[in-house]
């Protein structure tokens, strides 16, 4: 496993960003035109704005099925512009999957079920951001693990996004054996890994599986930084989805965005002073 130390700042990753502590709401009814055009629901100069001043975004969302609700995610997305988008339980096919337009979001990584319905995990990157897809397909396993990666080129060291779903009734010993070894093959000590998904683990509550867990990715310098439900029902309030990264390589801050799109809300990570992200266009 690895064992890595940092001397950078500490950011506290308990804090949600003072300007959204009361998390981001979108109100449909206040559409105008029900005819969305996707390659404009946000300003891509958003983006760019956000790249520029080194800030960079990644959403994290057990969305239930995509299909039906692109226009409502990417209108949902128009003032936070993520650069990447992670959607867990997208519940398409490969060739379903590749069909779907998010406007100027491309699909880098992805992994659909092919025996049960629902399931699967997806990350879509920013058409104007440099990415390399890894290949994890032999790792995955039905409702065990759904597992898809990409790696994005930073000047001095690489960016790897990881994507995960396990189901709830999934077997969690392949789970959590198989994420270690793909931890070991991913970690380098140039590389600074972000894991985010549906974890179907509540980490509200003290347990034999959040414990193990928790200890297999800080043994990898990776902690929750996800505090607020993320799946509220009529009698129950739980945290089952969550993004974790190096908290001492980089100063981040994270909030939930409240679509109603599914009944798991979307969180987002705003990681800040990551210089010089290497776009298509350099």
């Amino acid at each position: 496993m690895a064992n890595l130390s940092s001397n950078r700042a500490v950011s506290d990753s308990r804090n949600i960003d003072t300007n959204l502590q009361s998390s981001i709401y979108f109100n449909y009814s206040k559409l105008s035109n029900p005819n969305v055009d996707k390659n404009n629901i946000y300003s891509p100069s958003n983006l760019s704005d956000n790249l520029k001043s080194n800030n960079f975004k990644i959403l994290h969302q057990n969305i239930r099925g995509i299909f039906h609700k692109t226009d409502e995610f990417l209108t949902s997305l128009t003032h936070t512009a993520p650069h990447v988008l992670c959607l867990t339980e997208h519940h398409l096919r490969s060739d379903e999957l590749k069909n779907i337009n998010l406007g100027q979001y491309t699909l880098g990584a992805q992994y659909c079920r092919q025996s049960y319905k629902q399931g699967g995990v997806s990350i879509f990157v920013s058409s104007d951001i440099q990415f390399h897809a890894i290949n994890l397909d032999h790792f995955n396993k039905e409702k065990d693990l759904e597992i898809c990666a990409l790696k994005i080129g930073l000047p001095q060291k690489n960016f790897i996004i990881i994507c995960i779903y396990r189901s709830p009734t999934g077997n969690f010993k392949y789970f959590i054996n198989q994420l270690e070894v793909i931890l070991n093959s991913l970690y380098k000590g140039s590389t600074h890994l972000i894991l985010c998904g549906d974890f179907n683990i509540n980490h509200f509550d003290v347990s034999s599986r959040k414990h193990l867990l928790e200890s297999l990715l800080a043994s990898f310098n990776l902690f929750s930084t996800v505090t607020f439900p993320t799946r509220i029902a009529t009698n129950s309030s739980t945290l089952i989805d969550n993004i974790y990264i190096d908290i001492n390589s980089c100063n981040f801050t994270v909030y939930p965005l409240i679509n109603g799109l599914s009944d798991h809300d979307a969180q987002v990570i705003k990681v800040s002073n990551l210089y010089n992200i290497k776009t298509k266009n350099q």
